[in-house]
């Protein structure tokens, strides 16, 4: 009783710790976990891009299909063997009816039951085409073909989401950025609005001066949350883009910068046409167009089949297995010839098809070589004017930051007004925000670039392969 006493008469707040204990390690569990940052570089980006995206995933499963579609193609060159067997049991045996002229007499019965209590049939069977035509060959050369276009166009759907997660990354770059140079803007127009209001204060320092900095103190808070706003919009896309957790937090370990100079417009249009994996499938899946036209004319031929089979029959009624004189067995051999006389113009009409189906192939890689080198060209200038606006952009950047020194020397010493500094700050930012666009711009450009050429003709070009 008097253990229960004191404890009725403790204060409450010596108990909350040993109730709140385990929610409080929980909460310190999930905020250390919501604290961890994943730091994400651009090769990393990419290499979660490749991992992840659910197009690429759906072409490693086409060349996997492909891959199937060659071993089914290879079985027509080899000998096919097959057994059968069925077991019966007969719980009332099949019967017929003798005619009266053949009984013994006529109060003989007429009804005959036939076969035993168990039936067993087996047979194994071998065939095996001799020739055909040609057609064996053109469709196990058809399937390789169409394999060999089933993988380059995996590689055409990893250009396309290296491409995307570059995109994504460099515009998150870009958002990340601007929010810097806003929250640095944000900061210089604070001191400006604090020396407006000091000066004014003292009366060196007009109301006009003091107004005009507290209205851009003003201005400057709708793109500061817009740039936050954009920030956080990158990122969901690049989470998106690598596959990684909507909720994870994501810290860009890479910046913006200027891109490499191309090479040569030549010897990027030949690394295109020898290195882009649209085109390579292309030119695959027109050679598996050439075999399926072999098959449909080889339809017009003879084909000839070599067969053999063996067979056993018997029927029992005691023990489990039958007595060897009660097998009955059966084997042969046999070659057939199958000609084609007149099957309805179904062959010429498949004949037609796939020739129209190779041309349509042949037509759509001359378009998509045609648009590759649009493509390629268009890159290299715009990457060209992008690295030439770089230049200039870095200059204006620096010519910027040094009016604004000046702007500021000068207001420390009486010699300019706060509206002046001002307007250097807000030059400054302007040719700070332009010069990040220029990096963008180059990074953007060279990847398009990238693109058109192909990863694996670009990479070979630049001697990365």
């Amino acid at each position: 009783m008097r253990y229960i006493w004191s404890v009725r008469n403790r204060p409450l707040h010596w108990f909350l710790p040993v109730f709140l204990a385990p929610f409080l390690v929980s909460i310190a569990l999930s905020t250390g976990a919501a604290s961890e940052q994943l730091v994400l570089t651009l090769e990393r980006a990419v290499e979660l891009g490749l991992e992840n995206d659910e197009t690429l995933l759906l072409a490693g499963e086409a060349v996997r299909g492909a891959e199937a579609e060659v071993t089914q193609a290879r079985s027509g060159a080899l000998p096919q063997v097959s057994v059968f067997g069925q077991y019966g049991r007969n719980f009332l045996k099949m019967s017929f009816f003798l005619p009266e002229a053949f009984r013994e007499s006529a109060d003989a019965p007429s009804r005959v039951e036939i076969g035993e209590d168990n039936d067993f049939f087996g047979r194994a069977e071998l065939s095996q085409v001799l020739w055909a035509a040609g057609r064996v060959s053109a469709g196990l050369k058809a399937a390789k073909a169409y394999r060999l276009s089933a993988r380059y166009r995996e590689d055409a759907a990893a250009d396309f989401v290296r491409f995307g997660v570059k995109e994504a990354y460099f515009t998150a770059l870009l958002a990340s950025e601007v929010l810097r140079i806003s929250e640095k803007a944000m900061q210089e127009t604070e001191e400006a609005v604090r020396v407006a209001r000091a000066g004014f204060e003292q009366g060196t320092v007009s109301r006009f001066d003091v107004m005009r900095a507290e209205v851009e103190l003003s201005n400057r808070k709708t793109p500061l949350v817009k740039a936050r706003n954009d920030l956080d919009q990158s990122l969901i896309v690049v989470r998106r883009r690598c596959g990684i957790d909507p909720d994870t937090e994501i810290e860009l370990a890479d910046s913006l910068g200027a891109a490499a100079e191309p090479a040569d417009l030549q010897s990027l249009l030949g690394a295109m046409r020898k290195g882009s994996a649209e085109i390579m499938a292309l030119e695959h899946y027109i050679e598996a167009r050439k075999q399926f036209l072999r098959i449909a004319k080889a339809e017009r031929y003879p084909m000839l089949q070599f067969s053999a089979f063996y067979g056993v029959q018997t029927q029992w009624s005691s023990g489990f297995f039958p007595d060897e004189e009660l097998l009955a067995k059966t084997a042969g051999v046999a070659l057939g010839l199958q000609i084609p006389i007149f099957d309805g113009l179904r062959t010429k009409g498949k004949i037609n098809k796939a020739a129209a189906d190779l041309r349509s192939s042949e037509l759509d890689l001359e378009r998509v070589i045609r648009d590759k080198e649009i493509a390629v060209r268009q890159s290299l200038l715009t990457l060209r004017n992008a690295l030439t606006a770089l230049e200039g952009r870095i200059e204006t950047v620096a010519l910027a930051e040094e009016a604004h020194r000046l702007a500021q020397v000068r207001l420390e010493n009486g010699l300019a007004t706060p509206l002046e500094r001002l307007d250097a700050e807000l030059a400054m930012t302007m040719a700070r925000g332009q010069l990040a666009e220029a990096m963008f711009g180059c990074g953007m450009a060279q990847a398009c670039l990238e693109l058109a050429v192909g990863s694996e003709g670009y990479g070979m070009m630049n001697g990365l392969k």
